[in-house]
């Protein structure tokens, strides 16, 4: 409808029509329940019911259900509960308790029980104030027109909002005035803890009559837009006149940090508990049982991967023996790697050995004779010449570890290069003067394997040379 402020030139066709839509709505408040059979804010009635406003909630795609009683703990966060003019007490605790668990309310009530509910939310109803309007409707004096405030989303696009005999918020405070007159406000928005609240001190403005006011129509858009949270609150349940509220609010309702893993597990806990009614019987948790194993079976196919692994033999449970590092093979190996001198001068002691024990007729005869006694007697055997071959190399080659020690894969005993090479000239020397001439490599090696050399062992331990 198109509405021109007083004092400016208007069709009277227009004034008239303006001015018999404000009376059939205020008529529609003053009139008893009588033609229609109807009641204040009834979800049937024409005049002073709320058909209107439930038709507009269902065609932006709320469902709503008007209650005969109220059970505070079934709210959840997908309900958006709208409270008008309640002729029970509103408790300020549960609605407190409500608000900060993250639900969300519209309050609206002029002279009914919801004075000390709003009191609670720091909004002071005035019931006897005469409101300083700018304008009133039709120039009715029970009609006085506030003023939308579009710095809120619900008093965005609002302008004006046409009230009937309104009781007006005198004091807010933690709130935000959507629409006000100049000494008053008549709807404020506000959050406490993680919910939401509108608060109007005129619910005649949401009647069928007064909703066909653009500015009320918008206000009433507006509101259950901001108070669905982005599409989550999609049920209005809906509380007028001498409803019975019990029980408490749930601890949680909205968690806006939670993020939607969250809050799908407090909705799967809200709707679990709604049903232990009925879900606490043996058969009943037999089939949710079943059902939750089920799940995690088709959560576990599907997350984990599809990969074969290796058979599994027992292999890994046998012990293996790392190879000897004096074996052929594996000194070719390690003098290709530059390393093993220490192993190949042990070889060449053992051979030494050999030679010692076929002239003097002893056993490991460099660890069982002292070497005075050992060189006289290769001195007696084979000449001076090799005596003293004997001398320059019998300390280096009784310093040496024995055969297993070198060879064991846990050795860390090294000899350098340059060492080495001096040892083998000078062993090379006295296997020359001990009449037999140094053999080639595998020569060697095979005469000198572990078993041939079982004999010649050097002690564990021996003092420094």
């Amino acid at each position: 409808m198109t509405r021109r402020a007083p004092g400016r030139a208007a069709a009277p066709a227009l004034a008239l029509a303006s001015a018999l839509a404000a009376a059939l709505a205020l008529l529609g408040r003053a009139a008893p329940a009588a033609a229609d059979g109807a009641e204040d804010y009834g979800a049937h009635s024409s005049w002073n019911g709320i058909s209107t406003l439930l038709g507009l909630a269902e065609g932006m795609g709320f469902s709503v259900a008007v209650v005969a009683t109220l059970e505070w703990g079934e709210l959840s966060a997908d309900d958006i509960l709208f409270i008008a003019y309640p002729l029970q007490r509103l408790d300020p605790a549960r609605l407190g308790a409500y608000l900060n668990a993250g639900g969300n309310a519209v309050i609206a009530d002029d002279f009914g029980e919801a004075k000390d509910a709003m009191q609670s939310l720091g909004l002071l109803r005035a019931e006897t104030a005469v409101p300083d309007a700018v304008r009133h409707e039709g120039q009715q004096p029970w009609a006085p027109v506030a003023v939308g405030r579009p710095d809120h989303p619900i008093g965005r696009d609002v302008g004006e909002v046409i009230t009937n005999h309104p009781a007006m918020l005198t004091h807010v405070e933690g709130a935000s005035t959507v629409a006000a007159f100049k000494n008053g406000a008549v709807v404020v928005a506000g959050e406490r803890g993680s919910g939401r609240f509108v608060a109007v001190s005129d619910p005649s403005i949401f009647i069928n009559r007064m909703l066909l006011f653009p500015g009320n129509l918008q206000l009433a858009t507006n509101a259950l837009k901001w108070l669905n949270r982005g599409g989550r609150a999609r049920h209005i349940v809906v509380v007028r006149g001498d409803v019975q509220m019990y029980g408490e609010p749930r601890e949680t309702i909205y968690d806006p940090r939670a993020g939607e893993v969250g809050r799908s597990i407090a909705d799967l806990n809200f709707w679990l508990s709604e049903r232990r009614a009925w879900l606490l019987t043996p058969a009943a948790m037999r089939v949710l049982a079943i059902s939750l194993a089920s799940l995690l079976l088709l959560l576990a196919v599907v997350a984990l991967p599809v990969r074969r692994g290796p058979k599994i033999d027992g292999a890994w449970l046998r012990f293996g023996r790392p190879g000897r590092r004096d074996e052929p093979n594996a000194l070719i190996t390690e003098a290709d790697r530059g390393g093993g001198t220490l192993v190949t001068a042990c070889i060449l002691r053992d051979h030494v050995q050999v030679l010692l024990a076929g002239l003097t007729g002893r056993a490991d005869a460099l660890y069982t004779a002292p070497e005075a006694q050992v060189v006289r007697e290769v001195s007696a055997a084979r000449g001076p010449v090799a005596a003293a071959a004997l001398t320059r190399v019998y300390r280096r080659l009784k310093a040496l570890p024995s055969r297993g020690q070198a060879a064991a894969p846990w050795s860390s005993g090294h000899l350098p290069r340059r060492d080495f090479d001096a040892l083998y000239r000078d062993v090379a020397e006295l296997c020359r003067t001990l009449g037999s001439p140094l053999p080639d490599d595998q020569t060697l090696l095979a005469t000198t394997t572990p078993a041939s050399a079982a004999g010649s062992r050097a002690p564990q331990t021996r003092p420094p040379a």
